[in-house]
């Protein structure tokens, strides 16, 4: 018995136990940090302030969602639903721009009437951003994507380059769900 208890501490199994242990506070912190701003994107808003990098997790659903949620927040960037679109589609009102900043392919396949094309690849590179500068000439913009992951970055893009817009709340997903739903969907 007693060289069973000794083997116990041994180096090797003392560096495997607070490995675990490591890797097990890692774990349950992550799951406890995404549980938190998940339900309150808020808590985001000093690092964001305090310019600390975050774009690492932008693509993870749960925290990506919530740190555009929050940046959003902090840039004041504005959303509109798709009936408001609707209304000013139906006015035949001439004061903004609609911008579609999904892919080439998504646009042809379908799009929200009277919009224009602009990637966000595009606005990422820069190219984009002097292009919605250019069509602008004094209207609103206005700018969805598919379902406002992609939209919401471009908007932040275009928002430190001086350029502020509203975005489409539930873009054209939204779009087909409420207001037209012979757009296609099922081909995102």
């Amino acid at each position: 018995m007693m060289n069973l208890r000794a083997n116990q501490f041994t180096p090797t199994l003392m560096k495997q136990r607070w490995l675990t242990s490591c890797c097990l506070a890692v774990v349950l912190g992550t799951v406890a940090t995404i549980f938190t701003v998940r339900q309150n994107p808020d808590s985001l808003r000093p690092m964001l302030r305090a310019g600390v990098p975050l774009e690492w997790a932008d693509d993870w659903k749960i925290v990506g969602s919530a740190i555009r949620d929050a940046e959003m927040r902090e840039a004041n960037i504005s959303q509109m639903s798709v009936q408001q679109l609707k209304q000013l589609i139906d006015k035949k009102a001439t004061n903004y721009l609609l911008v579609d900043v999904r892919t080439t392919k998504e646009y042809t396949i379908s799009r929200i009437p009277g919009a224009v094309l602009v990637p966000l690849t595009e606005i990422k590179q820069g190219a984009g951003i002097n292009e919605v500068k250019s069509l602008l000439k004094g209207r609103d913009l206005i700018i969805y994507c598919t379902s406002g992951h992609r939209s919401a970055k471009a908007l932040l893009q275009l928002n430190k380059a001086g350029i502020k817009g509203t975005q489409v709340k539930g873009g054209i997903k939204a779009w087909s769900e409420e207001i037209d739903p012979s757009i296609p969907h099922d081909k995102w």
